[in-house]
């Protein structure tokens, strides 16, 4: 049983077995070997390992006869950066989200340490577009992941290549993955590696409802437009926080921004941007959202150092909503 769902719910287990983790492993496997990589997959865990992202690295080196090491994925800024003993031959993996990305490229030898990986996998959230523009700018070989704990972590890539071309972000199924979407225009996916419920009664699917909002292209890849559970209802007009994130960060002047509804006596919810960057550019972040619809536009603005996160480098909602409350 893994845990999921501590990013401001409740905590939930989604059950696994051997065979729908065995199934992950061999996905991502059988993905990177068709890049001519070794089917040997050698992970490095630096999230909660009792955390998806943190689980499987071990799993697919079990699985692919690879080996598996620990570090401590803090990454302090005055810290030097863990030692990583991988043996020289397989496929290096390293699995990170945003905010330890973000946090790695602060570091003078931050890319190079990096680069001593094959592969490194991103996910977990939303990743910033200035962050996206440093992964192109540094050429990294980072793969964009999606998945979820149902899926045993990822089960669709967005290949390097892309990323450094300035394509648009989507994501090719891993072999044996396939997504389509519902008449809500929810991303339903079928693969072996779904779980097999979430403890302690209730079933999984598969195809399975991901509660994900995209689009599936006819080649199969999907784009994740949000979560469709993400929707604030303010004045009674429903906004897509998504979309107002997008419009703070395409200034430029902010590093990261989470959008979320505060309950409000007056409106039921009233639009509140959490973000990165300096007091001083709320007047042009206002103005940038002009063009957003009415309802859409932040009234309240919180400026923080750093996005409060939880254990698995996930925004923490909770710890935010205290913040802008």
């Amino acid at each position: 049983m893994i845990p999921t769902g501590g990013t401001g719910g409740k905590v939930k287990f989604v059950i696994h077995s051997a065979e729908t983790l065995r199934s992950a492993a061999l996905g991502l496997r059988d993905a990177l070997v068709a890049r001519g990589l070794s089917p040997v997959l050698h992970g490095v865990t630096c999230t909660p390992p009792w955390h998806v992202s943190g689980f499987m690295p071990a799993i697919r080196a079990r699985v692919t006869s690879g080996e598996h090491v620990v570090i401590d994925g803090r990454f302090g800024e005055n810290a030097a950066l863990p030692a990583v003993a991988l043996p020289s031959g397989g496929t290096k993996i390293v699995s990170v989200v945003p905010a330890q990305l973000s946090r790695l490229l602060t570091h003078a030898d931050g890319a190079g340490w990096l680069r001593g990986f094959d592969v490194i996998l991103l996910g977990g959230s939303a990743v910033p577009t200035p962050l996206i523009a440093e992964i192109r700018a540094r050429r990294l070989p980072v793969f964009l992941t999606y998945g979820s704990t149902e899926t045993a972590a990822a089960c669709a890539l967005c290949a390097p290549e892309k990323i450094w071309a300035g394509e648009a972000v989507r994501g090719t199924p891993l072999p044996g993955a396939t997504f389509a979407t519902n008449a809500d225009g929810v991303v339903t996916i079928a693969t072996a590696a779904l779980g097999l419920g979430i403890w302690p009664d209730s079933p999984i699917g598969n195809p399975w409802t991901s509660g994900d909002r995209g689009d599936v292209a006819d080649d199969g890849s999907v784009k994740i437009s949000g979560r469709a559970d993400r929707v604030i209802v303010t004045g009674g007009e429903k906004v897509d926080p998504a979309r107002v994130e997008q419009a703070l960060l395409a200034t430029g002047l902010i590093k990261e921004a989470l959008v979320l509804g505060m309950v409000d006596a007056t409106w039921g919810e009233v639009v509140t941007a959490c973000v990165i960057g300096p007091a001083s550019a709320e007047a042009a972040l206002r103005q940038a959202c002009e063009t957003l619809e009415p309802a859409a536009r932040p009234r309240r603005y919180v400026f923080v150092p750093t996005m409060p996160t939880n254990a698995s480098g996930k925004p923490d909602r909770e710890a935010i909503a205290r913040l802008t409350a």
